[in-house]
């Protein structure tokens, strides 16, 4: 499918593409995946807020990134446990690696991450008044 905000998209469970991004401080080769039936075309919400991440994904990485650490904080002594080292260190791709950003109906988008500590992976789910990080249903369960 070509989409006038999107580009070309093909369907794999999703309307997605590969795209080379800059973030977290990283050139990132993520899948773009636009939460659709194949019978349905990216709506509104997503086309909008596929826009506004191009245009502000500075803003968008530097405050994922903040989220990102304050989350991986938290749950430190789990992560130095699974990962088995004394210590975190500073460079977060040495745990986490984006994967996919999914933008979801409602024109909120996640951050889909593998990670080491997690077999099942994190998200940072950003929507229109937070950001939060957590386990990847919490991108689930806003779509």
């Amino acid at each position: 499918m070509e989409n006038k905000v999107f580009g070309t998209l093909n369907y794999d469970g999703g309307w997605c593409k590969k795209e080379i991004i800059t973030f977290w401080k990283k050139d990132c080769e993520v899948k773009i995946n636009v939460s659709a039936y194949e019978n349905e075309e990216p709506n509104k919400e997503q086309m909008d807020s596929y826009i506004k991440f191009k245009n502000e994904i500075d803003k968008f990485s530097e405050v994922t990134l903040k989220k990102l650490k304050e989350y991986m904080s938290e749950i430190e002594d789990d992560i130095k446990v699974y990962c088995n080292i004394p210590r975190i260190s500073e460079n977060i791709f040495d745990y986490v690696t984006i994967k996919e950003i999914l933008f979801i109906e409602n024109g909120s988008f996640g951050i889909m991450c593998d990670c080491k500590w997690d077999s099942h992976g994190i998200a940072v789910l950003c929507t229109k008044t937070s950001v939060e990080v957590g386990m990847q249903d919490i991108v689930w369960l806003e779509s």
